[in-house]
């Protein structure tokens, strides 16, 4: 019995980490596809800016980086938008 509370809460937090297409900014939506001007325009600027990298840690040749993730403290958790292009691709919420 305790295997499976403890089976269902690791598989939960494990759904909470996954990416989502979409967020709900109070009455407004952001949907992956959206450019990283609306992010800024819901979200504001990011309390914490990181630069993705190929695996190997080494930037890509044909540009600066190959994207970013934006990192917002709300209410106890951290959200995580990915943009790359200029484009949001991923949102995820961590818990603290």
């Amino acid at each position: 019995m305790m295997r499976r509370y403890v089976l269902t809460a690791l598989l939960f937090a494990s759904v909470t980490a996954h990416g989502m297409a979409t967020l709900r900014v109070g009455e407004k939506v952001l949907s992956v596809g959206d450019s990283a001007a609306r992010v800024q325009e819901l979200l504001g600027p990011p309390d914490v800016r990181s630069y993705l990298h190929r695996q190997d840690g080494s930037l890509p040749s044909d540009q600066v980086s190959r994207g970013e993730q934006w990192q917002y403290a709300q209410d106890g958790k951290t959200l995580i938008v990915t943009i790359v292009d200029g484009k949001a691709t991923d949102f995820e919420t961590h818990s603290n």
